[in-house]
């Protein structure tokens, strides 16, 4: 019973582990010219990016949890590599200037992955593709959002369910490791040019708390990209420090047909309490922007994340216990068509 619990905890956190900063390769700045930019999408067309992603996750248990429990190991480790294909369908949106995305994922594939908890390893790597298939076909809705030709999320919808969280992707599609990345940074108004920097900030509403980010964007310089000129643009965002309790996820989780319908959750005790602290984070992501058609060409973005997390009223445990985790995330996409 309290493996699960943690091993429940330690999901959650590891769902959170999407931000960080990632290498910054040199180049020389090609010459360009001022120009505005947008993303120019038309509707009833169909963009398909490859995606690959590693993600490492380590969690050390408080002795009030090992001290209860022999069995308990002092610390769990998760790593997991995959790919998969992202496809967004792109239709016209409600309003001029916006566009209706449809996404789903396939081809999901785990390349490698174990769990490690003291002696005993599991390593994912052997799980059949069969399984991962079955398991992911009902957890994978589709996902569909509106945005405008910056880039800015106008309205979000999982699975036919409007979602009223404002900026659910930190204010732009590209702010998670959720495969929605495809349109990169939030871009500015008029003109711009190799060397100019714009700033942006985000609000991402979880339960009755805001959280914000700002985001600056620097294009660096013109690169060759799949035989593209694009403009690399470097986004570096701030997140400063929150806290997420178990309110706030039954609050969340009402928008999707109550917590009764979140498997693994649903049967968790009236006593249950639980406090995620997330500690102030950074992220890099570099975009390869062709700045002709309005379409993200290659985003890189990597990170660290860290986060304590507290859980009490458990059956059979008096007071509470608490992890601490750090993460780190790898993701790559890449315009397959």
């Amino acid at each position: 019973m309290m493996r699960r619990f943690v091993l429940m905890a330690a999901v959650v956190a590891l769902v959170a582990t999407g931000c960080g900063g990632s290498s910054d390769p040199s180049a020389n700045a090609g010459p360009a010219r001022a120009r505005p930019l947008v993303y120019s999408l038309t509707g009833d067309a169909t963009l398909q990016y490859h995606t690959e992603m590693e993600t490492v996750m380590t969690a050390t248990f408080g002795e009030e949890l090992t001290s209860l429990d022999p069995t308990m190991p002092a610390s769990m480790k998760t790593e997991m590599a995959m790919a998969f294909d992202s496809t967004y369908r792109i239709e016209d949106g409600p309003d001029p200037g916006t566009y209706r995305v449809a996404m789903t994922l396939d081809n999901i594939s785990l390349e490698s992955g174990s769990v490690e908890m003291g002696r005993e390893k599991v390593d994912l790597g052997d799980v059949p593709q069969s399984e991962i298939d079955a398991a992911l076909a009902s957890q994978l809705p589709e996902f569909v959002y509106i945005i405008n030709d910056k880039g800015e999320v106008v309205s979000v919808e999982f699975g036919g369910v409007a979602v009223n969280v404002e900026g659910l992707l930190g204010g732009t599609s590209a702010g998670s490791f959720t495969g929605g990345q495809m349109f990169g940074p939030q871009l500015p108004e008029g003109e711009v040019n190799v060397g100019d920097t714009w700033t942006t900030t985000s609000t991402q509403e979880f339960g009755d708390k805001v959280i914000a980010t700002e985001e600056t964007h620097t294009i660096l310089r013109t690169e060759e990209r799949n035989g593209i000129e694009t403009w690399v643009i470097k986004t570096k965002s701030k997140t400063g420090a929150y806290t997420i309790t178990w309110e706030d996820m039954i609050a969340l989780y009402e928008e999707f047909g109550g917590i009764q319908n979140m498997e693994g959750m649903e049967g968790m005790p009236p006593s249950f309490q639980m406090a995620m602290r997330s500690s102030p984070t950074s992220t890099t992501m570099m975009t390869w922007l062709d700045p002709v058609s309005g379409r993200a060409i290659a985003v890189d973005v990597s990170g660290n994340v860290a986060m304590t997390m507290e859980m009490g009223g458990l059956p059979g445990m008096a007071g509470s216990f608490s992890m601490d985790m750090d993460g780190y995330t790898h993701l790559t996409m890449e315009l397959a068509n």
